[in-house]
């Protein structure tokens, strides 16, 4: 492993364990016990719906990054497995989402696959990972037009202007799983203030490379329809698995609800929190995102505290465990 690589993993680790702490403070230890106390042991299923979605994660992963090469044959599924959890625990901690987690993996692939074919791998899941969320909050907006009745005119309106936007979103990342995106990028952040000349001359003396990625990147598409298609689907019923959790959490307190609204209740939070990504770990967002998907379904408001602050204790579990894993050797 070479010193940079040490330097950020031990940088993404002291970020981790940060997070960790502040999160423990901004919660409270009794807040956390309390609530501990009230899923009881309800709260092991809760963990263990994420054990499920990030086996299903890897899957997704795993078939993208296993292209019938022979370095890809080095990266087994446990492997996969550990730069997914890891891979989302720095993403928790970070603004964005995107600044920590997907580096890590290419960082973390790299020394197997070589930089490119890492890039043009993390590139694809992250796609992946996005799309899944675009068809998740488009099939949420159907289910709300089906299963909630509706009065106000202008939320019908909002819904199918969410409908509209995440389809063209889809297409937009069709478009690029088809022909690359990574050069484009490049020469779109060539044209903004401040960073222009940097980006330009990168652009120019990598241009080679850059469109190399993105020849990878549209070579799952054009090539492995198969393995694309049961990646995006793998990625989508992770997300459906994870919507149990609303459901157990509401469960364990006696509240009778289906698994349609929590599929909504995911859906709506998500969307609210997404819109606001700049917030780390989603402080305030997440709690405004569960307020405003209880209320349209009718439920009662302090349910959508007590779910935020159980995904929050969740969440502090997940973290501890992809920062810890991080520090020991990549599985075999």
């Amino acid at each position: 492993m070479s010193n940079r690589t040490s330097l950020f993993r031990n940088l993404f680790f002291v970020i981790g364990v940060g997070t960790i702490l502040f999160m423990v403070y901004k919660i409270g230890f009794q807040e956390i016990y309390d609530n501990l106390q009230k899923t009881g042991w309800w709260f092991a299923a809760i963990l263990g719906i994420w054990v499920l979605v990030y086996f299903i994660n890897t899957i997704s992963f795993q078939l993208i990054i296993r292209d019938g090469s022979p370095e890809s044959k080095k990266i087994s599924f446990w492997r996969t497995l550990k730069l997914v959890i890891s891979g989302y625990a720095i993403n928790y901690t970070t603004p964005m989402g995107l600044l920590g987690g997907e580096p890590y993996r290419v960082m973390e692939l790299k020394p197997a696959l070589g930089v490119k074919k890492a890039t043009s791998a993390v590139i694809l899941y992250a796609m992946m990972h996005f799309v899944s969320h675009l068809i998740l909050w488009i099939l949420s907006v159907l289910l709300i037009i089906l299963y909630v009745p509706i009065t106000q005119k202008g939320l019908t309106i909002a819904l199918w202007c969410i409908f509209i936007v995440c389809f063209f979103l889809i297409l937009w990342a069709f478009k690029g799983y088809k022909k690359g995106m990574v050069f484009k990028l490049f020469t779109f952040l060539a044209k903004i203030p401040f960073i222009k000349k940097k980006v330009t001359k990168y652009k120019n003396e990598n241009e080679a490379h850059l469109k190399e990625i993105d020849e990878l990147i549209s070579d799952l598409y054009l090539n492995r329809k198969g393995t694309f298609f049961a990646s995006l689907f793998a990625e989508l019923v992770s997300r459906l698995v994870s919507c149990w959790e609303i459901f157990f959490m509401l469960y364990s307190i006696g509240q009778d609800v289906t698994y349609v609204q929590c599929v909504i209740v995911v859906a709506l939070a998500s969307l609210f929190a997404n819109l606001l990504f700049f917030s780390p770990m989603q402080l305030g967002t997440r709690e405004g995102g569960y307020a405003i998907a209880f209320s349209s379904l009718s439920l009662p408001g302090p349910l959508g505290v007590y779910v935020s602050l159980c995904t929050r204790i969740r969440e502090l579990f997940w973290i501890f465990i992809g920062i810890s894993i991080m520090k020991y050797k990549s599985l075999k």
